[in-house]
């Protein structure tokens, strides 16, 4: 799993009312023990809302805009290896009432990872191959064992 290229990973998840939930709160700390080991470069952690209008013409805000834009990376980074993004694919009607015009959004998963290598996307995940789900816990275990990492004593 070692290279001399970068790799940092982006963990996009929205949050509980309260802060992260535990299972976001402990794939942050293994992600960053990952970071710690040197198999990764970079973790950020980023939150989003429930959905993104993805189809309107009018001007997102800046945070919608880069929502969109990774949408578009991870849509393509999975047309490209042949894989399912499931979880991207779920869409409402939004926007009735003081909303604005009804439009329609993609609902976003409450959990999605994105591995970079250099500028490039690695993986997303999850992500479905013809032999089964990917997540992006799957990944970070296959890591801990490269590298001997004790993925049973996690403290958050």
């Amino acid at each position: 799993m070692q290279t001399d290229q970068q790799r940092r990973v982006e963990l996009w998840i929205r949050p509980i009312r309260d802060g992260l939930g535990e299972e976001h709160q402990t794939l942050v700390v293994r992600l960053e023990r990952l970071a710690d080991e040197g198999l990764v470069d970079d973790v950020c952690v980023r939150t989003w809302g429930r959905e993104v209008d993805v189809e309107s013409d009018t001007a997102p805000t800046k945070r919608d805009a880069v929502v969109r834009e990774r949408l578009a990376e991870c849509r393509l980074w999975a047309r490209t290896e042949g894989v399912a993004l499931p979880t991207l694919d779920e869409r409402a009607t939004v926007g009735s009432g003081r909303m604005g015009p009804e439009h329609d959004a993609v609902v976003l998963p409450p959990t999605l990872g994105i591995v970079f290598r250099d500028d490039e996307i690695e993986a997303v995940y999850p992500h479905e191959r013809d032999d089964g789900t990917r997540t992006l816990a799957d990944w970070v275990e296959t890591a801990e064992s490269f590298l001997g990492i004790d993925r049973e004593h996690v403290e958050v």
